[in-house]
């Protein structure tokens, strides 16, 4: 079962409201990270894929989709993290794209400095 979220087709979107974490599970036999990246930032920021910058400005966008090809089991996990468009963006290799707002992942670590 999937779902199409700025013209791609992914498998999973999933919302996590507290953090503004969203984490979009793509199938890398039919689309590459770098577009799967590109639409689930689009959606998170309710924007055209156009008006973005482009990824290539951020990360190489080929080596990007090269990185996270489809990996068996056995291979173990790769995953590329880098800040784009104020997002922290983590692609594994498995097929799954976290996007959290910057701002919020500041929020995160002053509040865990502050309870110690």
């Amino acid at each position: 079962m999937g779902t199409t979220i700025s013209g791609v087709g992914v498998e999973a979107v999933e919302y996590a409201q507290e953090s503004g974490t969203v984490r979009t599970q793509f199938d890398q036999e039919k689309t590459p990270a770098s577009m799967a990246v590109v639409a689930t930032l689009a959606d998170v920021m309710d924007t055209d894929p156009v008006e973005l910058d482009p990824l290539h400005s951020t990360v190489d966008a080929d080596e990007l989709d090269a990185l996270v090809r489809v990996r068996n089991g056995t291979n173990g996990d790769t995953h590329a993290a880098f800040t784009y468009e104020g997002h922290a963006i983590t692609v594994h290799s498995y097929g799954v794209i976290t996007i959290t707002p910057e701002n919020e992942l500041a929020v995160e670590k002053h509040e865990r400095g502050a309870g110690r």
